[in-house]
């Protein structure tokens, strides 16, 4: 069994202490220790741009302005990304290192990372027309694709034949080569700004997808066993507190600040990149969508280590309530306790911790922000929520929300902010124009983006720092960029004016299917337009990236909910609107993966209800305006043997207990009305579609019975049936046959006491109210837009010591009832919530004792001739108390 990541779980230190530590391989191999000359196949890290003297670190450059640029420039940031990749790789120690399978198995080994930058270069400056010929077509087609991180379950099969360190590294000197030379003489840089539609913008492409494996590529060292990995010569230090004292047992407002919620207003926020601003962007940065952002508070800090340490303790992990389903598949299936980069310091239930970092272990950090993957975030809200008493569920936050916490400068909108009226003409749009509209990836390296710019970003520092290092932004918050990226609510997605690039087809488009949560703001080692306040990033939400995430609590009017129904104990979820909702195409499948008008995972206020009721009514009403539904409806009611079951007709019990089904339940009302002490006097069916159930409750001795449907044409027939105890309709044979037969209504019934009336079963007249013996509600709950005051008007019409016979199969819906109104079939708190279980519960409170139960009744419903669909309903007898 997969369980959580077992290279964190003993330090080197005391396997060696118990001589269980293996040496690594031979110090003359070149891959341990300090890295020889041979390994560097570009720029030498103390020649590099980007380079230190003081500390000997190399750190990044600031993404270059394709509007002003020199050859050198554009050198000298591929150098620097090329050689900082070489840095980073140079911890890996051994051969094995390289080529150990990730404990998740959902990548790649590094050795696949060491050659997939210099293969995209090569491959991708071809599709360009730049470059002709290739180097090595089948390192180019090995080196070519990463993989997406997949389902949580979903292992790979790994493959064992990865070629030799050695052979990957002299790839990597000729591809350097190549590209170095396109850069130095290659008329593409010749032009005065490299656009979109350039061929040089794959040579940008080619630094920035560099960039992007830097990043993921530290996470996977960080997942490598302590013994495997070293810091290496020239990567820029952990931050200074990595190495003071921390206590075992941390204290709020001492090891870790308290973190209050900041009120943001409401606000519009404008989404998307212009194409013509000269930096490089990802073809999912581009576009434009406006969100009207209701006000919102957010927690000043993103969450720290001793936060969430709160968490673990208080069960978060063990209780599947705080989890979604998904979630709590994940959460069981890696077997996980606590955050994946924390090393349990003694034994469980101990909850004392070391911090794995990207190189070694430290004392635990309580004041930096707390690694974890979206399951895990989202099950402290829910925690939180809980912990809070709070009538509205927490969350993470949204992209558009994420823009209202940054410095003005430092939102994507900042444009729109400078030119409310639009652009002056005549003048280069503010949108265009990084003078006025400055990028901060642009503005700042990794020498002075924390010094100077407030930011832990571009690597600055080679490590996460404490949530209270660096200056709040303009709207109170620490970190809005940088230090950890935060998991936001959106799913990936395409902006409207959204185009695939036709150097990299599938970048984006393949991720645009609802399975993919956007990071958003950056960490410390995100790098060039990783760093830019454009960047739209994504990973599925089981995986790790230096990422964290920051508790939102939505500001609802709770006076717009059925607040009998919500509270602390079932929290409203209010509608967030997401970048993903109703977005541009492309997508993988049938349209977008949210959508404004699908709400099923948020609280409907009174209003929605009541419009998506009367929504549901009409649609009922026009439902059984169908011919072809009105004869099924009769042939279930009163299909003869012979005629309608003819292939059934020598089968027992089903086909039996079926036709029996209504007048069974009307006499399970009539006699549970005899001894309870009540007289048979009235009765009413719920739901009595062409009035079988009310005949029956007529024939077993009921003086009067009143049989209630929303169909006015169901109404009509079974007025025509009591009229004329016969009715002929057109039964479905096969295809367009049919045989015309008769519904019709026997001898034993006397049709004076019964009467029908057109009514909606969740708003009875007020005259209904106690003035009945027995109610039989048969098969309508599930098919009706608000099941429990279907439940509360069935008991309200009953008379104190009065039958409610209830049957109902579950069938759940949408087309006939909101996700939010039914009665189980749903994952409530990480568990399945049954429908039986629930019901049983509901009908409690409502004063409803249970007499007797059955959870297998058949019905065969006919569809034609040769095809009978089968339900199993789950009937219930109970008297009101």
């Amino acid at each position: 069994m997969a369980t959580r990541n077992p290279s964190l779980n003993i330090r080197p230190e005391i396997a060696a202490a118990a001589g269980l530590y293996k040496a690594n391989g031979s110090s003359d191999d070149g891959l341990v220790g300090p890295r020889p000359a041979s390994w560097w196949t570009g720029k030498h890290p103390t020649q590099c741009p980007g380079f230190c003297e003081a500390d000997q670190s190399l750190r990044s450059l600031a993404l270059p302005n394709h509007r002003k640029f020199t050859r050198q420039q554009v050198l000298d940031y591929f150098d620097n990304c090329w050689t900082l990749t070489e840095v980073l790789l140079a911890s890996l120690q051994s051969e094995d290192a390289f080529i150990r399978q990730p404990y998740h198995q959902l990548r790649h080994p590094m050795i696949f990372y060491y050659g997939h930058p210099a293969v995209v270069y090569i491959n991708k400056l071809r599709v360009a027309g730049v470059l002709e010929d290739g180097i090595d077509p089948f390192f180019e087609q090995l080196f070519e694709t990463g993989v997406d991180e997949m389902s949580w379950d979903d292992l790979s099969r790994a493959r064992e034949d990865w070629p030799p360190v050695s052979i990957v590294t002299e790839y990597r000197r000729k591809a350097y080569k190549v590209v170095r030379d396109i850069i130095e003489t290659h008329p593409c840089l010749d032009k005065e700004e490299v656009g979109w539609d350039d061929a040089g913008w794959a040579v940008f492409m080619g630094f920035e997808h560099e960039r992007i494996h830097i990043e993921t590529s530290s996470v996977l060292i960080r997942e490598l066993p302590l013994d495997r990995v070293r810091k290496p010569e020239y990567w820029p230090d952990y931050h200074p507190s990595a190495s003071q004292p921390s206590p075992a047992l941390p204290a709020e407002g001492a090891d870790f600040p308290a973190n209050p919620l900041v009120g943001v207003a409401a606000a519009r926020v404008v989404l998307g990149k212009d194409l013509a601003y000269p930096s490089f962007g990802w073809d999912n940065e581009y576009g434009r969508k406006e969100i009207d952002v209701p006000a919102f508070s957010a927690s000043k800090f993103k969450v720290t280590n001793g936060e969430f340490l709160r968490f673990i303790k208080g069960g978060g992990y063990s209780q599947c309530k705080y989890w979604s389903q998904e979630g709590w598949g994940w959460r069981t299936f890696r077997n996980v306790k606590w955050p994946t980069f924390w090393i349990p310091n003694g034994p469980q239930g101990l909850h004392k911790y070391t911090l794995r970092t990207l190189f070694s272990a430290v004392d635990m950090r309580w004041d930096w922000p707390v690694d974890v993957n979206y399951h895990e975030a989202k099950a402290y809200c829910a925690w939180k929520t809980e912990q809070d008493g709070s009538p509205v569920k927490y969350r993470v936050i949204s992209e558009a929300e994420h823009n209202l916490l940054r410095s003005g400068k430092d939102r994507v909108d900042y444009a729109a902010l400078l030119e409310p009226q639009g652009p002056t003409p005549g003048k280069r749009p503010a949108s265009q124009d990084p003078e006025r509209n400055p990028d901060l990836a642009m503005c700042f390296s990794g020498a002075d983006a924390a010094s100077k710019g407030g930011y832990n970003l571009q690597l600055a520092y080679g490590s996460q720092s404490p949530v209270t290092e660096l200056p709040a932004s303009d709207a109170g918050f620490h970190d809005a960029m940088g230090n950890a990226w935060e998991w936001g609510e959106d799913h990936y997605s395409a902006l409207p004016g959204f185009k695939v690039h036709p150097y990299y087809e599938d970048f984006s488009s393949p991720c645009f299917a609802g399975k993919h949560q956007l990071i958003l703001g950056g960490s410390f080692i995100s790098t060039g337009q990783l760093a830019s306040k454009f960047a739209r990033y994504q990973f599925r939400p089981h995986f790790f990236q230096h990422a964290t995430f920051r508790v939102v609590a939505p500001h609802a009017d709770l006076s717009a909910y059925d607040m009998t129904r919500y509270g602390p104990h079932n929290p409203v979820v209010p509608f967030v609107h997401t970048s993903c909702m109703d977005c541009a195409p492309p997508y993988v499948g049938d349209g977008p993966c949210c959508s404004t008008k699908r709400r099923s995972a948020f609280t409907p206020t009174l209003a929605e209800e009541a419009a998506s009721t009367a929504a549901k009514n009409r649609s009922t009403q026009v439902l059984y305006e169908s011919d072809a539904l009105l004869a099924q409806v009769l042939a279930l009611h009163y299909g003869e043997v012979d005629r309608v079951f003819a292939p059934l007709a020598g089968e027992g019990g089903v086909l039996q207990s079926s036709l029996q089904f209504h007048r069974r339940c009307a006499e399970d009302a009539a006699a549970w009305c005899e001894r309870s002490g009540r007289t048979c006097s009235r009765a009413l069916d719920l739901g009595c579609s062409v009035g079988r159930g009310t005949f029956e409750l007529a024939r077993a001795g009921f003086s009067a019975v009143t049989g209630v449907d929303l169909s006015t044409r169901v109404i009509e027939v079974a007025g025509k049936l009591k009229d004329n105890r016969r009715v002929e309709y057109e039964l479905k044979v096969e295809g367009d046959v049919t045989d015309r037969v008769s519904a019709v209504l026997d001898d034993g019934v006397d049709t004076a006491r019964v009467s029908f009336v057109q009514g909606d079963a969740c708003a009875l007249p007020a005259s209904m109210a106690g003035a009945y013996d027995a109610v039989l509600c048969a098969n309508l709950l599930d098919r009706v837009p608000e099941p429990q005051r279907v439940l509360q008007q069935a008991r309200d019409a009953l008379a104190p010591g009065g039958v409610l016979v209830l049957t109902t199969p579950f069938s759940w819906s949408e087309e006939y009832t909101d996700r939010a109104n039914w009665l189980g079939g749903v994952y409530k708190d990480g568990a399945p919530l049954r429908s039986a279980d629930h019901l049983t519960a509901l009908l409690a409170a409502l004063d409803l004792e249970v007499c007797a139960q059955d959870s297998c009744v058949p019905v065969l419903i006919p569809d034609h001739a040769r095809k009978f669909q089968l339900l199993l309903t789950h009937k219930l007898v109970l008297r009101r108390k």
